[in-house]
Order: structure tokens, then sequence, then C-alpha cells
């Protein structure tokens, strides 16, 4: 079984990969050592060597030639993204650098490195301390030093600025990670194909959540992914839109689920539309004005109000909403994107919070929290997927997606 390390990071010969790429592509280990300049004898038991490490056939030997299995067919589609990846990271790198050196003569760029050097070189970016990465390893920090500092005379450029509390990137050390991060990422789901492929649905989901999606959508979307295949291992991240995007085109997670944001067609990520959802008005079920059979936005003027962020898609709808209802905006409000937090704020006051009402299906079952009637036309928003735009989701990935997909079409039919 190849081990991963913390931040990801297979281990596994970046140079074998790199063979069975040009072997599957020519066929011939004669003419895939001349295009990697080694010798057919390097070659071949480079590709020997990685179908011990993967515990697979790769190739079919015949008189003709190397014809690749499709467990090989398999991997080789995953290392060729990975390799596209640093290839990209290699035609940014002049934008930051007056190197004349082609960046394919760099062993960075070319997958002619070690992964231990990325790796260590990975674990400093997360960590931006030489100490904390090498026990992270548990690796000397010699070994840090040494890979990274390498690495930075192969680019004639440092990476990191060093500081009194440890080390800060430099502006290409951000790309380049980020593209380091989603060539590791390519080859987790290509070992993760072959598995799926014996008929063992093996690996990890990690799913960014937005406000809208933690109630109801993406836990009983896991909750039907785990009673199938309970061997998988699920991690969700809740943070600002922001920073998930920016997780997201790292591949530090799979996707992002909620309100989605307008992206265009040459950006690296895409939406998908699960729904249109509506927003509403919460309050406790004992506020003063729950049995009313209508009340205004205005009437509302004497509570306290409980709002998302205003930059937020939902904050922009509750904007437009009172301009259009000629009512001020609420002094004071108090702003959370918390369910737990909207829940305790709400049930112990009279205040008023802005919600969709399927983040309080539980709530208002439980008699808990309900929805004014208040006329919330006008904030609709698309409720979906965010992700990677030319990454193949991995099998673990693709089956809580069709899961997701079966709790949308549900919430859906509930109202």
């Amino acid at each position: 079984m190849i081990s991963i390390d913390p931040n990801g990071i297979p281990e596994i010969s970046l140079r074998q990969l790199r063979a069975l790429v040009f072997v599957g592509k020519l066929k011939n280990v004669t003419r895939a050592a001349e295009e990697l300049n080694r010798s057919q004898t390097a070659v071949t038991k480079a590709i020997t060597d990685l179908e011990l490490t993967v515990g697979r056939k790769l190739f079919d030997r015949t008189s003709t030639g190397m014809i690749p299995t499709t467990y090989g067919i398999a991997l080789a589609m995953r290392v060729q993204k990975a390799m596209d990846e640093l290839k990209r990271a290699g035609e940014l790198f002049f934008e930051y650098s007056r190197s004349k050196k082609s960046f394919e003569n760099i062993p960075i760029f070319s997958m002619d490195i070690s992964y231990k050097r990325l790796s260590a070189f990975i674990a400093l970016y997360q960590l931006r301390n030489i100490p904390r990465a090498a026990e992270q390893l548990n690796i000397t920090k010699a070994a840090i030093y040494s890979s990274v500092r390498q690495m930075e005379e192969w680019l004639d450029m440092e990476l990191f600025d060093n500081g009194p509390n440890g080390v800060s990137p430099v502006s290409f050390c951000h790309v380049l990670a980020q593209h380091v991060k989603l060539a590791f990422a390519e080859i987790r789901h290509g070992i993760e194909d072959m598995a799926n492929i014996d008929g063992i649905t093996c690996g990890s989901v990690k799913i960014g959540t937005l406000p809208y999606t933690r109630t109801y959508l993406t836990p009983n979307a896991i909750n039907l992914l785990l009673k199938d295949f309970p061997q998988l291992d699920v991690s969700t991240y809740e943070s600002t839109y922001s920073a998930m995007e920016s997780s997201l085109r790292s591949g530090d997670i799979d996707f992002i689920i909620g309100a989605t944001r307008a992206t265009k067609t040459n950006m690296d990520i895409r939406t998908e539309i699960l729904f249109d959802d509506k927003l509403a008005i919460i309050a406790r079920k004992q506020h003063p004005l729950i049995n009313k059979a209508k009340v205004t936005l205005s009437e509302l003027s004497q509570y306290g109000w409980v709002l998302p962020e205003l930059n937020t898609p939902s904050g922009q709808l509750f904007i437009e909403t009172m301009k259009s209802h000629n009512c001020e905006m609420p002094k004071h409000a108090i702003h959370t994107s918390s369910l737990s937090m909207v829940r305790g704020l709400l049930i112990s006051s009279n205040r008023v919070a802005l919600l969709s009402e399927h983040q309080i299906y539980y709530d208002k079952n439980s008699d808990l929290l309900d929805v004014l009637p208040v006329e919330m036309e006008d904030t609709s928003r698309s409720i979906g997927i965010t992700m990677r735009r030319h990454t193949k989701p991995s099998p673990a990935a693709q089956l809580f997606l069709d899961k997701l997909h079966q709790v949308a079409d549900n919430l859906i039919n509930l109202e």
C-alpha cells in the first residue's frame, strides 16, 4: 500500500511515473528511453519497480512493444495531468523570474525530481517553519533545508523569505505550491482509479461547505455515501468562500457546496447548479409576529437582526430587497455565518434572521424556529457545486456527488 504524507503527497517515484507516461505513449521502451534521455535498462527497471510499488501490471510485454493495461492507462492519464500542472507552473515561472533558461530543463517542472523534495517544500509552505515541517515529516531540519535550497538553486530564485518567527513564501512560491499540490492530487486519484478497476472503492472526499448546505444537504449526502461505502474517509471544511476557493484551486478540497458565485468560462473553476432557493425571515417559535397572517419588512425594524456578511450572495440580495421596499438597512445587526450562533441568538430573543427555510429544517420540526410570513420576492439564489474545471473527480468524490444529487432531488420534492 502506498503511504500518503500529512500534506497529501503519495510516497511514489515521480521519475518512474514519468517513465510510465512516455512508455505508454510510445509503446516502446527504446523510444521512450531516447525521449527521456535515459538508458533502456533504466527505463525498463523504472517500469518494473513502479509495478511492484502499485501492485499491478501496467504493461503487457509483447514482441512488438509495451501495451498499457487498463491499470496502466488509468494511472498514466492521471500522471499526464500531473505533468501538465507542473508544466503550467513552469510557464508561469518566467512572469516572476528574469532567468533565460528553458523551464523544460528545470527538474521541478519536468517531474524529474524526488517526491521527497517536493514533500519537504510543501510541508514548509504549509507550516512556514523548518523545525515544525521536519517534525511533521519525521525528518531532519537539514533535510528540509537541503531540499528547498536545491529547488531554489534550480530556479535561481529564493522561495521563502526568512523572518523572526519562521519563513514567508515569495509570490512565485504560492504559484508553485498550488500546482505541485494539484499534481499530487492527480497522482492520488490515479492510485484510487486503479483500485476502482478492481472493484475496490477507496480514498477520501474533502468537501468545502458554505452555510446553506451544513444543515440538511451535505450531512444527508455524507450519510448516504457512508451507508453504502463505510470504508471511505470524509472531511468537511468550513471557511469563507474566498479561502475555500483558494483551497479548491490547490487541490486541498474536492469541491465547494453552497450558494454559487459567477464564474467565467475561461476560469479554472466551474459551477453546477443543483436548484434555486429562496431566502426567508426566521424567528423563534414564540416570536410576537409568528402567528400574524402577513408581516412587512418595515414592521421588523423594531427587532434586532442577524444577517450574513453583506458581501455574500445572501447579503447582496437582502440589500436589494430592502431598497426595493424603501426600508432602511438594520442598524447594529449581528453578522455571522454560523448556524449554531444564529440559533442561539434567535431562541433566546426576539431577533429575526435572514436564512433559507431549509437551513432550519430540524429546528422547525422541533418547534424551535419558524418562518415569519414576510414576502421575500426576488431573493432566489442558485445552490450548487463549484469544482475545478479540468479535473476529473476521484472515484470517491464522484460517489459523493451522486449522493448529493439524490439528496438535492429529495429536497426539491419536499417543497
